[in-house]
């Protein structure tokens, strides 16, 4: 079934929205339908989404109903509302997993790296945490485990940054497992006179971007809390993918430190 950019985005912010309220009193309810007076289209109500939601146009609403995707009802004389289906659900899962498929060609050499065997083997127990928030990342439900996604991702990075521990034993080494940034530093500054100067600089910004990949790790795991940001799947998808390619660029930084 295709349909256009605009009736497919229409679609994922209608199903994120269901799952924002996933769970919480009156469970279900219909997104409804208003005119507003100002720019044409139709306002949609519904506690999952914001305030200043922008309206849409009627059409794009019809398409997807008429696509199975959204029931339509009157709720009252002069209220309308729908809903997703289960059809819609499935379509809004297929849209995620094609969209994912297309990062993957663009990631597949990090994606081939992280799950080749040389790493595999000198990593066992990150790769086994970050495969497994992959796996939860395209789970119909990963919208309910973003947190989980979070906490895997935190435990695969500071399995990584033991394992290079173990592996260079640097000297004067952060003996606390949850402080990666402070370790990998510690790692990366013993084979800094093993590289070019370019290379030295290519270390120490690895640090800095480390560091922030831990930020988005952490706002994930705590479900953005801090910042009173509700996290969507694409917070999921890029904690999952940035930690993968902090991983890749660190691990083969430091390989061309042994020749």
């Amino acid at each position: 079934m295709e349909l256009a950019s605009e009736q497919e985005e229409l679609l994922v912010r209608l199903v994120e929205a269901e799952r924002r309220t996933a769970g919480v009193p009156g469970e279900r309810q219909y997104f409804f339908l208003t005119y507003p007076l100002g720019p044409p289209g139709v306002q949609l109500i519904h506690d999952g989404l914001p305030d200043d939601t922008p309206t849409v146009f009627r059409g794009d609403v019809d398409a997807l109903v008429g696509a199975g995707l959204l029931a339509l009802k009157r709720v009252t004389d002069r209220l309308e509302g729908v809903y997703v289906t289960t059809t819609g659900v499935k379509a809004y899962d297929n849209l995620m997993a094609r969209k994912g498929q297309s990062h993957r060609r663009v990631q597949t050499v990090v994606r081939e790296y992280i799950a080749g065997e040389e790493f595999r083997s000198r990593y066992p127990a990150a790769f086994e945490k970050w495969s497994k928030a992959e796996e939860i990342l395209w789970r119909t439900d990963s919208a309910n485990s973003s947190t989980t996604v979070g906490h895997l991702a935190r435990e695969a990075m500071q399995e990584f940054a033991a394992a290079l521990v173990d592996r260079f034993s640097p000297d004067d080494v952060e003996p606390d497992r949850a402080k990666t940034v402070a370790r990998l530093r510690r790692v990366l500054q013993a084979r800094h006179q093993r590289l070019g100067r370019t290379e030295q600089a290519f270390l120490d910004a690895l640090i800095g971007y480390w560091g922030a990949v831990s930020d988005l790790v952490q706002r994930q795991e705590h479900g953005g809390q801090r910042e009173g940001a509700e996290l969507t799947w694409h917070d999921a998808r890029r904690v999952v993918f940035q930690v993968a390619m902090v991983m890749f660029e660190v691990d083969s930084a430091l390989g061309r430190t042994s020749v």
